[in-house]
């Protein structure tokens, strides 16, 4: 109820507003409410009553200015646009460079480890060299003491024939010996006979 009363505007003196549509009578028709210039956001400082505005308007160098104004600003507007995407190109460049600085570390840490790995290899290369060439040496070695047994085996074989020699001469003069000694026998036997012969011829 109290939106259908009827005000007075205390700016620019107007009586019957409604009060339910004072807002927009503040911001639509009243003439004396002060009001900012439309070039504002080129730059003009004014302002004043609504009924002064147009008068400034036809005035005012920063409206006279505002195609050249729009035109900077577009160029502004196009070069805050490219410096912003030459920020983002910048950002995404330093982030490659980033990517790259890892990538050139971790090449680093490859190639230092590469160089052990090489370093190790060479070392054992060196050693397995060494191992393989005392091997050589043992084999020769071993070639060597083969060949000493062989020559053993063979003055062994060569002693067993000189034994078996031995041996067999040892049989031949003890059966040549047990024949002497049976001839002995025989002819003990014979002279105990003639002896016993004597003997009794002598009685």
């Amino acid at each position: 109820m109290l939106d259908n009363l009827r005000v007075r505007c205390r700016l620019c003196g107007e009586t019957n507003v409604n009060r339910r549509n004072f807002d927009e009578h503040l911001q639509g028709s009243c003439t004396e409410r002060r009001i900012d210039c439309s070039a504002k956001d080129v730059g003009c400082p004014w302002s004043g009553p609504r009924n002064e505005h147009n008068e400034h308007v036809k005035m005012c160098l920063f409206e006279k200015l505002r195609p050249m104004a729009d035109s900077l600003h577009k160029v502004i507007e196009n070069q805050r646009l490219d410096i912003k995407k030459l920020q983002k190109q910048t950002t995404e460049i330093g982030q490659l460079n980033t990517q790259v600085d890892q990538q050139k570390t971790k090449l680093e840490q490859q190639t230092t480890e590469l160089g052990q790995l090489n370093t190790q290899f060479d070392q054992q290369k060196t050693k397995l060299e060494q191992q393989t060439t005392e091997l050589g040496q043992q084999k020769i070695q071993l070639a060597q003491q083969k060949a000493q047994l062989e020559q053993q085996k063979a003055q062994l074989q060569g002693h067993e024939i000189k034994i078996g020699d031995i041996q067999s001469q040892n049989q031949n003069q003890n059966n040549e010996i047990a024949s002497i000694r049976k001839q002995i026998t025989t002819l003990e036997e014979k002279i105990n006979k003639v002896r016993s012969a004597m003997h009794w011829l002598s009685k």
